[in-house]
């Protein structure tokens, strides 16, 4: 009968105090270790799930696969079939995330609640079985390649030979290396901190949800840039711009409520509004800034928050032109009729983007505004603010301006009066 964790506390204390990785092999337990944090995202996606630590899951899947992704964290086994060893009939998964899950819920590490070293040691022994203690040797699954383990091995179920040295790596080597090389990694004997979250998806996050999220904005409507199951900046902006085009609050964190919200949105599929929506255009443009951005960042001028605004604003018009620059002197070029940017806008206003109020410039005045009093060089409030709401609605009555440099000029003045 397997001893409590309460038995067994203070030898796992000792042990793990005692614990001393073999000369011969502090080369390749480093190597593993380094090669496990580079997964660490992945693991700590699992870990927000169950509330084991990162680290222990790491080590386990490093014992029983040797890190391999393609395997159920459980046994090793592919996750495209059901598993035939124990535990066995467990799947098939989709993605290795599901399929570590399962298996620690399955041996119950979720509902420990207080992860200390001498916790880990117990629970990752009994995740593969206290099998050794009846041989009295230290199990190889933890000590193996350190001082506390010699030899003996299970060469197969059942099936112990006493000579056989175990050639894989223990998980506590490695945990300790990883502790060693990421300093976040710390029991100080109490729990390492992990947190159970609620489902939300937010900038950092990756995986298969991700995935899903950014291909039902898609879906919908909303630019997510690549579909890769990254959330960056601009799955953000989508999922800001959806929010506000169904009411919530726009955070840009996909929460619960805003999850359930996409999936009733994509049960009914889009719904064309003859109503063009701020946000969306917002959206739109935003894409493009981060683009043009990227490609041609502002160098700064010395000007402070007057610079900033004012090349802030010829990104937004260079971005919206196809541009990575807008020149701020006489002689740009005109604004033509579907430029880059310009044309998925001109679709979503029904091919009118350029004529009568929905003029070009009516929408490059909006998202000035907007994007300025997001990156808080200007509110609502302000005289500036109210400056560039009156501009709009002249720009909105405006037939167009044939001269970029003469748009740039005018919302640069304007901008180079906010308030420091």
């Amino acid at each position: 009968m397997a001893q409590s964790f309460e038995e067994l506390k203070p030898e796992y204390a000792g042990l793990w105090r005692s614990m001393q990785v073999r000369p011969e092999r502090t080369g390749e337990v480093d190597r593993i270790a380094r090669a496990l944090l580079a997964h660490k995202p992945r693991y700590e996606e699992v870990a927000r799930t169950t509330g084991v630590p990162w680290s222990v899951i790491a080590v386990l899947h490093q014992r029983e696969s040797d890190a391999d992704f393609r395997t159920y964290l459980g046994n090793g086994e592919p996750l495209n079939r059901k598993t035939r060893i124990v535990p066995a009939g467990r799947g098939p998964f989709p993605t290795w995330e599901a399929g570590a899950i399962d298996a620690l819920q399955y041996d119950g590490l979720d509902k420990v609640r207080e992860w200390t070293p001498e916790r880990a040691c117990y629970e990752i022994e009994k995740f593969n079985g206290f099998g050794y203690r009846n041989k009295q040797i230290n199990s190889p699954y933890l000590w193996s390649y350190s001082n506390i383990y010699s030899s003996g091995k299970y060469v197969s179920d059942g099936q112990f030979s006493s000579s056989t040295v175990d050639e894989q790596c223990g998980a506590m080597p490695v945990l300790k290396r990883i502790m060693e090389l990421d300093p976040s990694v710390r029991f100080d004997g109490g729990a390492e901190v992990v947190t159970v979250d609620d489902g939300s998806l937010a900038t950092g996050a990756i995986g298969e949800r991700v995935r899903q999220l950014q291909a039902g904005l898609a879906q919908l409507g909303f630019e997510v840039g690549d579909i890769d199951g990254e959330f960056g900046p601009i799955t953000s902006a989508a999922v800001s711009a959806f929010q506000a085009a169904y009411g919530l609050p726009s955070t840009g964190t996909a929460d619960q409520v805003t999850q359930q919200m996409l999936a009733r949105a994509l049960a009914r599929g889009p719904t064309p509004s003859d109503v063009v929506k701020p946000q969306d255009i917002l959206q739109l443009l935003f894409n493009a800034l981060l683009k043009a951005r990227a490609a041609a960042p502002v160098a700064p001028t010395g000007g402070g928050q007057q610079d900033t605004a004012r090349d802030m604003l010829q990104l937004i018009l260079g971005a919206f032109l196809g541009r990575q620059s807008v020149p701020a002197q006489a002689g740009a070029g005109p604004l033509v009729a579907n430029p880059p940017i310009l044309s998925p806008i001109d679709s979503m206003l029904g091919g009118q983007a350029l004529v009568g109020k929905k003029t070009a410039l009516s929408v490059v005045a909006y998202a000035g505004l907007a994007i300025l009093q997001a990156v808080g060089v200007v509110g609502a409030a302000t005289p500036t603010g109210q400056i560039l709401t009156i501009l709009i609605t002249a720009f909105g009555a405006l037939g167009g301006i044939s001269k970029v440099d003469r748009v740039v000029q005018a919302l640069g003045i304007i901008a180079a009066k906010a308030p420091k």
